[in-house]
């Protein structure tokens, strides 16, 4: 079979089996691409080595990164040295208080929260702080969730979260060289951020006639009881050792940012000082708590090798192109050139409504598409993917195809999460166009 009808065919099959929603996206990962190279007449032990070369491939730049960095993250959230940092923040503020102040708070707690790698981690860590100061101010909770994600997408260049590494397979690099070419996105989403807070404060304002606490209300301490009590219930946090585990955590940023030492040995000489300071009588057990995380995020890896592989699948002897190449020929062939270099320029404007009904994974899936076809004009896969790593992350808290949003909405106390993301939408397009306004005027994005 063609390798070009083949091509289209497992997409199809794929987006179908993901939007269905009856079907595992694992299973769908493993099960569809082996059964489409077979079809296109390859072999057992050849699809069996574009896989395993694939998988040896992603775990080589990056999965031995991410197994040890989550492991790393998970054990520095247990020892609750993010609680501490975020409560000294929330107790330095005090009663200098206002709209705009409760606002930035959110972003910059959000940022510090992202620092692991983890979105669920920092709704958790976030909102149970910011959700009552948006109450007392009479603040629309919905702003907290968009101005928290809005912050998280620009750190999502960190070369330990997961969302980076799978892109950083689809474009066939190393996940550190893919975050030192989307960090300058991150540094984009400034102006956007500063934007929000004087649109929801000018918003409030029109609605509450002042930017400051409500007439009637107390200007008492900020409220931080229920995070200094949920500290206190949990059994692994060690707050004597905060000033340890914040050098040791100073120290890996250093050590991966300016002396450039490979990541996964720097993740396991972290998790290890960390464990065993920590943790001397039962390492072991928080061993096994954060390893655990890995798993699912280890079967994930592996299936989307099975996805990359085939897609890519092609005899050394070149008596066959890939799937990814011919596709990508005969768009080529179809539609215009000067649309087709700007494809992945075109499906960046349009990530936010797009993902409001496709699932992530689907567009994600299309990644080795736009960078088969910007080869075409010279470009390479990083100066592709590299604008979707950050902005990405700004549809993905406002569709309904994501259970990150329903988690956010409850922690927000928003009960209608359709409402909000037909709402939230709006908001972010705008804001990823103003993102990709600053990278155009800054070089940031060129092509």
């Amino acid at each position: 079979m063609s390798p070009t009808v083949m091509a289209i065919i497992m997409l199809v099959v794929v987006i179908a089996c993901i939007i269905w929603n009856k079907i595992p996206l694992n299973f769908i990962m493993f099960v569809v691409p082996f059964v489409c190279c077979l079809l296109l007449g390859y072999s057992l032990t050849d699809t069996s080595s574009f896989i395993l070369t694939q998988i040896n491939s992603v775990m080589q730049s990056a999965g031995y990164m991410l197994l040890f960095g989550l492991v790393y993250f998970t054990m520095l959230t247990e020892t609750g040295m993010f609680d501490i940092i975020i409560n000294a923040l929330v107790k330095l503020i005090g009663n200098r208080l206002n709209v705009v102040v409760v606002m930035v708070m959110t972003s910059v707690i959000g940022a510090v929260g992202y620092l692991t790698a983890n979105m669920s981690t920092t709704y958790l860590i976030c909102f149970p702080i910011m959700i009552p100061m948006f109450k007392k101010f009479k603040l629309d909770q919905r702003y907290a969730f968009i101005i928290c994600q809005t912050a998280v997408s620009a750190m999502c260049f960190l070369p330990w979260g997961i969302g980076i590494v799978n892109s950083a397979m689809m474009a066939g690099c190393s996940a550190t060289e893919l975050a030192a070419a989307s960090m300058p996105w991150g540094l984009c989403f400034i102006p956007a951020i500063v934007l929000q807070w004087v649109y929801f404060a000018i918003c409030h304002k029109r609605k509450m006639g002042t930017l400051g606490l409500p007439e009637g209300a107390e200007a008492a301490t900020v409220e931080t009881t229920s995070t200094e009590t949920k500290q206190e219930e949990k059994p692994n946090a060690r707050p004597k050792l905060f000033w340890f585990n914040l050098l040791v955590f100073v120290c890996v940023i250093v050590a991966l940012a300016y002396f450039q030492v490979p990541s996964y040995l720097v993740f396991i000489a972290a998790a290890i000082i960390t464990s065993m300071v920590n943790y001397p009588k039962n390492f072991g057990q928080i061993w096994n708590k954060a390893g655990a995380t890995f798993f699912n995020v280890l079967v994930m890896l592996i299936a989307i090798c099975f996805y990359l592989a085939v897609f890519n699948a092609a005899p050394e002897d070149g008596s066959q192109v890939s799937m990814v190449s011919a596709l990508a020929t005969a768009m080529t062939g179809i539609f215009p050139e000067f649309l087709m270099k700007y494809m992945f320029v075109i499906f960046l404007v349009l990530v936010v409504p797009i993902i409001h009904f496709v699932p992530y994974q689907v567009y994600s899936a299309m990644y080795p598409l736009f960078i088969s076809v910007a080869a075409t004009f010279g470009m390479g896969s990083i100066a592709v993917i590299a604008p979707f790593v950050c902005n990405l992350g700004l549809a993905t808290s406002v569709t309904p195809m994501n259970s990150a949003t329903y988690v956010g909405c409850t922690l927000c106390e928003i009960e209608d999460v359709n409402s909000y993301t037909n709402w939230g939408g709006v908001i972010m397009f705008f804001t990823n166009l103003i993102v990709i306004a600053t990278a155009l005027i800054t070089g940031v994005l060129s092509f």
